[in-house]
């Protein structure tokens, strides 16, 4: 089956489940208290694409998670995965306030201890688990006849229009967030996603690297309402945008790693047993 067909029926099959879930929010057709219920259990899916894509082309969903979910790798890239995303958070929050006249709002930061908590609760439900279809399956789909920078592009294009319901529902984490600079932010994103699963031939770490970027955004140091804003959200999504730069730069748009991209066939064939 060509990889596009692979592409379409796990992009249909996201959205018709996700969509599915947060449309009964947008118009008001629940109530209030299942937004956050409803929200965390249509972000799983990507997960279901990933596997009713699997399941309808025959290939074996067990191995591709064995060959997604390789641990054994050099401690650095957990350390990267882990701390890159405050990094780029508290940076951006520094270029805010130094550039367009803000305000530091250490007040509203949070204690340190609550981002473990947010890192576990983000890794389980809240936005990690998405990772298991948009690089463990998707990105290496589409790999199997495109670049990995191009498929980075295009699983980032359409990571966004998968958040767009989520703009018009109060109390998510989209809801008040301007929406280009979101979508530039997304994107490159993608791109540091893709050169990390292709570097590392493992989901874990992608995994890891969404898990602490949500619950980082609480330690933006001119605060929540100040990232929300287009110059606040803007001077994350450029910063983001510049660390996928130097990464094409240095590694090429081929694998955007050192080492050859992961291609799907492999992850269901050639890698079942290691």
């Amino acid at each position: 089956m060509g990889y596009w067909r692979t592409f379409g029926l796990f992009v249909s099959g996201t959205l018709a489940f996700s969509w599915g879930l947060w449309t009964l929010l947008v118009f008001e057709v629940v109530p209030r208290s299942m937004t956050v219920p409803l929200i965390m259990l249509g972000g799983f899916g990507p997960f279901v694409g990933a596997v009713v894509t699997l399941r309808l082309t025959g290939r074996p969903i067990r191995t591709w998670l064995q060959s997604n979910l390789r641990y054994r790798i050099p401690l650095w890239w957990y350390v990267v995965a882990l701390a890159l995303p405050p990094a780029l958070i508290v940076s951006s929050s520094v270029v805010y306030v130094t550039f367009f006249d803000a305000s530091y709002a250490f007040a509203e930061i949070p204690a340190l201890w609550m981002f473990p908590i947010g890192f576990v609760v983000t890794f389980f439900l809240g936005g990690g688990q998405e990772e298991l279809g948009w690089r463990g399956f998707a990105q290496p789909a589409l790999q199997e006849g495109l670049s990995a920078f191009a498929a980075s592009l295009i699983v980032g294009g359409i990571w966004f229009v998968w958040h767009i319901p989520l703009f018009f529902v109060p109390g998510s984490s989209q809801a008040g967030v301007p929406a280009i600079p979101y979508a530039v932010g997304v994107i490159a994103t993608a791109v540091v996603l893709g050169w990390l699963y292709n570097t590392t031939e493992s989901l874990l770490i992608p995994w890891l690297y969404h898990a602490s970027v949500n619950p980082a955004g609480g330690y933006f140091l001119a605060g929540v309402v100040g990232l929300q804003t287009a110059h606040g959200y803007g001077s994350y999504a450029l910063l983001v945008t510049a660390v996928a730069i130097v990464l094409l730069i240095r590694y090429g748009p081929t694998n955007l790693a050192a080492t050859a991209r992961v291609r799907l066939s492999a992850l269901v064939n050639i890698r079942s047993n290691t």
